[in-house]
């Protein structure tokens, strides 16, 4: 069953007043969830009304939610959502990588299209994931967007960095979710190419909402003195480059003496082992703290001179890690693509990827020869985040999508129904892309970037 689009502004709301179901992770431990509770806390503050609807599969749904301060209802409890669906203004979808926390979702935007707040562009774990119990139809999908041979090899990988390495750039998936999307919310440019390529509607690019709300203000930060203190979060994978910054800091004399690196979240034990015993051999300081409560974990960011929020391969439309960095006012280093490269040039620290231990040499040593100058980065990088990043930016983002959208679905149908016209015609493929029929349906034409 496909439900059908929804009217703005119905007779019993006020003209700007909307009621708005968003589809999201809910659980805490979800940063997509700690994004969305945002927006939603400035949406009802312009008197919109909002139901959210938890998104993650059942085992993940019995745990603790962030309070999102309205009404919130589980996606497996399909009377109610079908209810809140069909009297909607507008369905607004948030969709990353990680089917675990977007099976509903997924399950969802295939039933009822919406606005898609797209988190990442490859969403090869989210399609692997949906994919186990549809084979078949997965198979169709791959086929469809990236031809035979992929679609039969896909499946056939032995870990997931091969996983990564061989489908990031091939089959992303990207299409697969933004082909069901009426318009898409992303963060960042450099994706946009496949996305505008599977939706018909428009495309909006704007900053991620996120907060730190154990920051202060930088010129608040205490100076310390001694060692520089250098920080990496979240799970630890070859992703964020650690053994990078460690090769880096073991490479000079100085750096070994004067820098001290920790690790902040989940790490298998044999990662662990492996990390430790290069430090130990490169006379690298490495604090390994693991997982850590909230309060820990910000006090860890308050303490740290540096942050170290490199990727690679980098395949999120925005880095939380790195907005927060910069909220906290740290001097955060970044590589040198994907979101990363949107990022003014003056607020972070990049380093290339083809030279990244270099690079890293480089910051590191500027860095400790001008102590202040970690300090200075933070501070104006801070200023920044504080005006770009925030929860009401995103708001007004989609308070603007919204109509665009809905009218974007009008003309969308049209254009279904010229299709189904000219296909009884038996039109050629051929005849359909000759200038004296594109250009007269350019007026159609929806799918553009905002």
């Amino acid at each position: 069953m496909e439900y059908a689009g929804h009217q703005l502004a119905r007779d019993h709301r006020g003209a700007s007043q909307m009621k708005l179901v968003i589809f999201t992770p809910g659980v805490k431990s979800s940063a997509i969830g700690r994004m969305t509770r945002l927006v939603v806390r400035a949406l009802l503050s312009q008197q919109h009304h909002v139901v959210l609807v938890r998104t993650e599969s059942a085992h993940v749904l019995a745990k603790e939610p962030h309070d999102f301060g309205c009404t919130a209802i589980p996606w497996t409890d399909e009377e109610q959502v079908a209810q809140e669906v069909a009297s909607a203004d507008c369905l607004v979808y948030q969709i990353g990588d990680n089917y675990e926390f977007h099976e509903g979702g997924v399950a969802w935007l295939h039933k009822a299209p919406g606005i898609v707040c797209l988190h990442d562009f490859f969403l090869g774990h989210l399609f692997w994931g949906w994919a186990q119990q549809r084979r078949d139809e997965a198979n169709d999908i791959l086929t469809q967007w990236y031809g035979g041979k992929i679609a039969t090899n896909y499946f056939n990988v032995s870990d997931s960095a091969t996983f990564i390495s061989s489908t990031r750039e091939t089959a992303p998936l990207t299409e697969w979710i933004s082909s069901m999307a009426t318009g898409v919310i992303t963060h960042s440019n450099w994706g946009c190419k496949r996305v505008m390529a599977a939706c018909a509607g428009p495309v909006f690019v704007t900053p991620l909402a996120y907060d730190a709300p154990g920051a202060v203000d930088a010129e608040e930060e205490r100076k310390g003195d001694g060692k520089l203190k250098v920080l990496t979060i979240g799970h630890v994978n070859p992703n964020k480059r650690v053994e990078s910054c460690i090769k880096a800091i073991a490479s000079n004399a100085s750096l070994r003496k004067n820098i001290s690196y920790r690790l902040v979240g989940a790490i298998l034990p044999d990662v662990e082992s492996k990390l430790t015993e290069m430090a130990a051999k490169g006379g690298v300081e490495l604090i390994i703290s693991n997982e850590v409560d909230d309060a820990t974990l910000s006090e860890a960011i308050r303490e740290a001179d540096v942050i170290s929020c490199l990727r690679w391969p980098s395949l999120e439309a925005a880095s939380a890690s790195a907005i927060e960095a910069m909220l906290y006012g740290k001097a955060t280093i970044v590589t040198d693509t994907g979101f990363y490269k949107e990022l003014p040039d003056q607020y972070v620290l990049k380093v290339s990827p083809d030279n990244e231990i270099e690079d890293l040499k480089k910051i590191f040593l500027s860095l400790r020869s001008k102590p202040s100058s970690a300090a200075e980065i933070g501070k104006q990088a801070q200023a920044w985040a504080k005006e770009t990043f925030t929860a009401e930016n995103y708001a007004h983002k989609l308070e603007q999508a919204i109509p665009v959208v809905l009218r974007a679905k009008v003309v969308i149908s049209a254009v279904d129904h010229f299709a189904t016209i000219i296909e009884k015609w038996s039109a050629s493929p051929e005849l359909l892309g000759t200038p004296e029929i594109l250009k007269p349906l350019s007026i159609f034409n929806t799918n553009t970037i905002v």
